[in-house]
């Protein structure tokens, strides 16, 4: 039922952000439906061809990881000689550095000012998924997400704007990232500052759910391999077994608890199940891709060898239909190619450093997406 709401144009539009969708999310294209969304989308599928990625994992993906990682054992080793660090916060820098770059934003190499970088991004993350806030209402999480946008704004995206603006006037060849493909290409429809939207949008998208899934990932992984030992060998003698556990990881992390589609014309899906128009309809990822029948009878632990029960193995965490996550093939690599995603790089990196789950994980306790605030970890070999 929820692959054939996704996929039914004609019938459903989006439904949801009833909080953010007005000022925050406004005409990105996560929230446009029919010509207008299929336009957009087509324009913004220019940074995620086969060729692209294969860009970004060379010259972004990698140089990224690599210097976060030289970061943290320069400046992160006790005098024991052993790094001790924050797995969220590692996650997060090496993550948001590689989408900053997808996206255009310049000046993220020194750690202070990727940090406030990414406290920005997380504020206006909370402004995207504010009608599942827990805490504050969605009008204060908003509006803190706005100001999250101001500061970004003036700190980061004018900065980098300006920059490319300059190479397209001098006529020079254009980087491959958001910001440059939507000047390279700018509507007179657009209001001035919809690149600035679609860009933190672009941001929001591209890290949340691959920050949260590299940090559960390694959770998941520990107590899997507490009862699997003979595992470990594998995650450094078998390359598929990391992207499998990868891929398992995924399927079992969802970015919000459901997706909204509201009807436009009464419907009646195959299953007999009718819904009139002007109804909204909350699509649950979690409860599908926990499915038995799919994914076998144990479908709701976490098991890196369950193999192929369904295609795509990850399931809905990257969505379906029109609206499915554009970056997804940069989030799981090519699956056919054999190539590792961020999320799987990331994790390869983590364990040839030696990573150790030490101290209590903290839960984020202001959402109800499953992320946590902090992860302590030493890692060994770095």
């Amino acid at each position: 039922e929820i692959f054939e709401v996704l996929r039914d144009r004609k019938s459903f539009v989006q439904g949801g952000y009833s909080a953010s969708g007005n000022d925050l999310m406004h005409g990105t294209v996560l929230l446009l439906d029919g010509r207008e969304h299929l336009e957009r989308r087509r324009l913004l599928g220019k940074l995620m061809t086969e060729d692209a990625i294969s860009g970004y994992r060379h010259e972004i993906l990698h140089p990224a990881i690599n210097h976060t990682f030289e970061e943290t054992a320069r400046t992160q080793r006790d005098a024991d000689g052993v790094v001790r660090t924050d797995l969220v916060q590692l996650a997060q820098l090496c993550l948001y550095r590689i989408a900053g770059a997808a996206t255009g934003i310049d000046g993220l190499e020194q750690p202070e000012d990727a940090l406030r970088f990414i406290k920005y991004i997380k504020a206006m993350a909370h402004g995207v998924g504010a009608d599942w806030a827990i805490g504050d209402t969605p009008a204060e999480v908003t509006a803190a997400a706005m100001d999250a946008l101001a500061r970004y704004k003036e700190e980061f995206f004018v900065p980098s704007m300006v920059r490319r603006k300059a190479m397209i006037e001098a006529g020079e060849e254009m980087p491959n990232d958001l910001i440059s493909v939507m000047y390279s290409n700018w509507d007179d429809s657009w209001d001035e500052d919809l690149p600035l939207r679609e860009s933190a949008v672009f941001m929001v998208a591209a890290t949340q759910t691959t920050a949260a899934s590299t940090v559960l990932l390694i959770l998941r992984m520990d107590e899997w391999l507490k009862g699997h030992p003979e595992d470990r060998i594998a995650i450094f003698e078998d390359p598929a077994y990391l992207r499998h556990a990868t891929y398992e990881s995924l399927r079992r992390t969802v970015a919000q608890p459901a997706r909204i589609r509201r009807a436009i014309q009464d419907v009646e899906l195959s299953s007999g199940r009718k819904i009139s128009a002007g109804e909204r309809v909350a699509l649950l990822f979690l409860p599908a891709n926990t499915d038995p029948e799919l994914f076998g009878a144990d479908a709701e632990r976490f098991n890196p060898r369950r193999g192929q029960h369904s295609k795509p193995e990850w399931g809905l965490a990257f969505s379906g239909g029109s609206h499915a996550c554009i970056g997804r093939p940069m989030a799981t690599g090519n699956v056919k190619a054999e190539t590792d995603g961020s999320v799987t790089a990331l994790a390869r990196r983590l364990y040839d450093a030696g990573v150790e789950l030490v101290g209590e994980p903290v839960r984020d306790q202001t959402t109800h997406y499953p992320v946590y605030d902090s992860v302590p970890v030493v890692l060994r070999n770095l």
